[in-house]
């Protein structure tokens, strides 16, 4: 099934449904929460009845999108019953955690995925590894749908654009993303604002963290494979008085040194060692983190690895020294 096919298949399931699901996977991101928000938005704007939920809250730093209060974590069993269920930013079953409804409160499970590797689940999947984040698969739904941009599903698009372009810095800002995120200046999202709320007042708990993973810092191998790895564990957060999620996004510390290639960073977990990716693009990291029953994007992605820590960074520095590189 071609994208336009699959488009359209997904518009005639909304246009006849009335009760959706709306999901993303668990621990959701600013691509994940911004692309669940603006997609249920839109299906309420365009007449639906929805149910957001996800496994986990929405990250804290991002609770003043609107919606984000509307995230249901508790566990959705029958006699609930929905017409679809819209999984977003997911491209593996397991990541949306436990406790996802079984099929008969689900119905039709409707994928909605950018990543270029994945394991395909779901009865329709709309995939497409050259959009720049998933909000941009959700902008084609609503426009198919004749949705406009308002100020909050703008700034729910806005949050998904930023968190998976870098702020419009990756290889993978396009026009199409800028295009959008041009719209959602016009709907009434203030660049700024949402900045300033997101990113400019974080806890003091994020910066104490902050040092002690940069304390742990280790350069491996040379250039064109230098690879620079962090640690985060449990001990460090209890010294900082800091959530699990204050360490978002430290990995690129590690990535944005001199000289590295890939950003590696290492969090001991009762399932194994949670590993984050992130390389400048001269090497794949998505089918590095494959070759652990991960995956991802060519700059970022992730997987967990049984073992210690010591065990978990010397798999991967063996699979980044044969990975090519070009």
């Amino acid at each position: 099934m071609s994208l336009d096919e699959a488009l359209e298949a997904v518009e005639r399931l909304v246009r006849g449904g009335r009760r959706f699901l709306v999901t993303a996977h668990a621990r959701p991101d600013g691509d994940a929460l911004g692309s669940m928000l603006a997609l249920g938005l839109g299906l309420e704007a365009a007449g639906k009845e929805i149910v957001l939920y996800n496994r986990d809250p929405a990250p804290s730093r991002l609770r003043f999108l609107r919606g984000a209060d509307r995230v249901r974590t508790s566990p959705l069993k029958p006699p609930e019953r929905f017409d679809g269920t819209f999984v977003l930013d997911c491209g593996d079953a397991r990541l949306v955690g436990d406790g996802f409804p079984p099929p008969e409160v689900s119905g039709p499970i409707v994928v909605f995925d950018h990543h270029a590797s994945a394991r395909p689940f779901g009865d329709l999947v709309y995939r497409d590894p050259s959009a720049a984040a998933v909000s941009v698969l959700v902008a084609r739904l609503l426009r198919r749908l004749g949705v406009p941009l308002d100020a909050a599903i703008g700034e729910a698009i806005w949050c998904s654009l930023t968190a998976d372009t870098g702020w419009f810095r990756y290889a993978s800002t396009d026009v199409e993303a800028l295009d959008l995120a041009r719209d959602c200046v016009a709907a009434g999202t203030s660049p700024w604002a949402f900045a300033r709320r997101s990113e400019e007042e974080a806890p003091v708990a994020r910066l104490r963290l902050l040092g002690l993973v940069l304390s742990t810092l280790e350069l491996h191998g040379e250039p064109p494979r230098r690879v620079a790895v962090l640690r985060l564990d449990d001990k460090m957060l209890e010294a900082a008085g800091a959530a699990p999620e204050l360490g978002e996004g430290f990995v690129s510390y590690a990535r944005g040194l001199e000289g590295v290639e890939v950003g590696m960073l290492l969090t001991p977990t009762r399932h194994g060692v949670r590993v984050s990716l992130r390389s400048k693009g001269g090497l794949d990291v998505g089918a590095v983190a494959a070759q652990f029953d991960g995956g991802g994007h060519r700059p970022a992605a992730g997987c967990t690895i049984p073992g210690t820590v010591e065990e978990a960074r010397d798999k991967l520095l063996a699979a980044i020294a044969a990975a090519p590189v070009g």
